[in-house]
């Protein structure tokens, strides 16, 4: 039942968006109740935060490749490839912008969260292996990783080529010298 409501909730998210989507819409393509989805979530918000960080972890897993480099350029490959989706634009217009509605921003901030707690995950083990100083900031590393993409996704339109990845990942571990800036 966990399955199919949160299935139908990003099929719809991705055809109607938030807004236009309601919980019994939800409940009838997912052949439950409106009720059980009361039950179970509470609010539509809650049920939208869930699907969003099931479908996050099931498409873009945390990766484990044995160096902070090729764990940092999965990740952000995982994001360009879900960014470009139907559903990725529709999560990324919730995870991106902020909103009127208290209910979508509290969606935003869990979202960026279990993201956030993620990246943890990925930076514990480069410190682990000697890779990172102790004091290094993982949440600061992974908003300095992802900003170039939203930026691209939200803002100036630029492409999400195949090379970005590998472009902020030599941004962020050798600083600017590269033939590209000299």
């Amino acid at each position: 039942m966990r399955a199919a409501v949160l299935a139908a909730t990003l099929d719809l998210l991705s055809q109607r968006g938030y807004e236009a989507m309601t919980t019994k819409e939800i409940a009838s393509v997912a052949g439950v109740n409106e009720v059980t989805l009361f039950r179970r979530w509470g609010t539509k918000a809650a049920l939208v935060a869930e699907a969003l960080q099931d479908y996050s972890a099931s498409e873009t897993p945390t990766p484990d490749t044995g160096t902070l480099q090729t764990d940092v350029l999965e990740v952000l490959r995982g994001i360009i490839t879900r960014i470009q989706t139907p559903i990725g634009k529709a999560i990324d217009q919730i995870i991106v912008a902020h909103h009127t509605q208290p209910e979508l921003e509290e969606v935003r901030r869990a979202y960026w969260r279990i993201e956030f707690s993620r990246a943890d995950t990925i930076i514990r083990r480069a410190k682990d292996r000697g890779e990172l100083p102790e004091e290094a900031d993982a949440q600061f590393l992974m908003e300095a990783a992802i900003g170039p993409i939203m930026v691209r996704a939200n803002a100036t339109g630029q492409p999400l080529d195949d090379q970005l990845p590998e472009r902020i990942v030599m941004l962020l571990f050798y600083g600017v010298k590269n033939k590209e800036m000299q």
